[in-house]
């Protein structure tokens, strides 16, 4: 802490309220319970006419940048929460009054935040107590639109497990590779083509990638420097530590050739599997099995049956998961049809629409529970 402040002077400086609410929206997401209080604050600091504001979980950093007049300080919020919601009561020009008080072994920092007549304080960590921010260096390598890649994202990440000691980094991780943005677990993968190619390939897990909501729809820039990569607009930047390893070859996974196709619409075999699910004993191996039009499920001895609206050119029958194959037809929902391709009984199931870049694939079930429904 600078002598200024020792000496009773607080240090001072004035932003845009609205300004400032938005930044602190955008990192308080990040905000996590932690044993060290100051990791589940919003950083701020103050430097040569910008203010910007930092929330982390250690992994992911997120800042946000915004113009300011006066002083240089830094301190870390307490209780980030509750001064968002007071912000959304300021509007105009919004003043950050920062000074200390007690002695080294009390020591601690209040905040006074003045809008209009409105005033509020809040006690502050310093900024001693908060992680430096990880810089990535380099040009930027890739642009992209942030929506249309949370879109592709969003087609892809259900395919993914939890990271955990069990989980793989491939099975808990969105590959991005070349044209392609896939995840697979092992029982199921998703993949979406474009034209656009990343200029090398990372790994990184699903749950943080939510984070590129902030953007919005702008175009944002990649910039590498392992093992961390950022993304930025020029206001707002998201810094990842990338997850070590190659993607997978999915092309190795996916059948060349199909003895069997047929379209079906996505919305009717969503019903008729929740129907599926809510007839039968609740099972841990929810197995459903197609053959024909006629979806069966057999659970804790009880049977329970439907039939879908397809055409099929031969009657090979196939067992699935049924929570796999639901999550693999919810992005298609909306569409008029899927096509699902087939080419042996104990091969994956591939679904797919016309006019989409996305795929899902299904891994049939190579037991005989599934069968024992028909």
């Amino acid at each position: 802490m600078s002598d200024f402040v020792k000496q009773g002077c607080p240090m001072r400086a004035t932003v845009d309220a609205a300004a400032f609410l938005t930044a602190l929206k955008k990192v308080r997401p990040i905000l996590k319970r932690s044993s060290f209080p100051a990791l589940e604050e919003a950083s701020v600091r103050f430097h040569n006419g910008r203010c910007v504001l930092t929330g982390t979980d250690m992994e992911t950093w997120i800042m946000a940048e915004l113009s300011a007049t006066g002083d240089d300080f830094s301190f870390v919020f307490s209780r980030t929460e509750a001064v968002e919601e007071t912000c959304r009561y300021f509007s105009g020009e919004l003043t950050l009054e920062m000074s200390e008080t007690g002695d080294e072994k009390h020591r601690w920092l209040v905040v006074v935040m003045s809008c209009g007549a409105r005033t509020a304080e809040f006690n502050a960590y310093p900024i001693e107590d908060y992680p430096d921010t990880p810089e990535v260096s380099g040009e930027a390598v890739f642009r992209t639109s942030a929506s249309d890649l949370m879109k592709r994202i969003g087609r892809v990440a259900y395919a993914t497990r939890k990271p955990d000691q069990e989980a793989s980094a491939i099975s808990s991780c969105v590959q991005f590779s070349g044209h392609r943005v896939y995840a697979l677990d092992g029982c199921r993968a998703a993949w979406d083509d474009s034209t656009e190619a990343v200029p090398q390939p990372f790994l990184l897990y699903a749950g943080p990638l939510q984070y590129l909501r902030v953007f919005g729809g702008g175009q944002v820039d990649f910039r590498f420097s392992a093992p961390r990569l950022s993304v930025t607009d020029g206001s707002t930047t998201i810094i990842y530590r990338m997850v070590e390893g190659q993607p997978f070859n999915l092309d190795s996974a996916i059948p060349q050739k199909y003895v069997e196709t047929f379209s079906v619409c996505p919305q009717v075999f969503l019903d008729e599997l929740r129907y599926l699910k809510a007839a039968a004993p609740k099972s841990r191996t929810p197995y459903v099995y197609l053959h024909g039009n006629e979806l069966s499920m057999t659970a804790k001895g009880r049977k329970c049956s439907t039939a879908i609206d397809i055409d099929r050119p031969s009657g090979m029958g196939i067992g699935f998961n049924l929570c796999y194959m639901t999550d693999a037809l919810k992005p298609f929902a909306k569409q008029k049809y899927v096509t699902v391709k087939i080419s042996g009984p104990h091969t994956p199931i591939v679904i797919e629409a016309e006019g989409r870049s996305d795929h899902a694939m299904v891994l049939p079930l190579r037991n005989g529970s599934a069968y024992a429904a028909a």
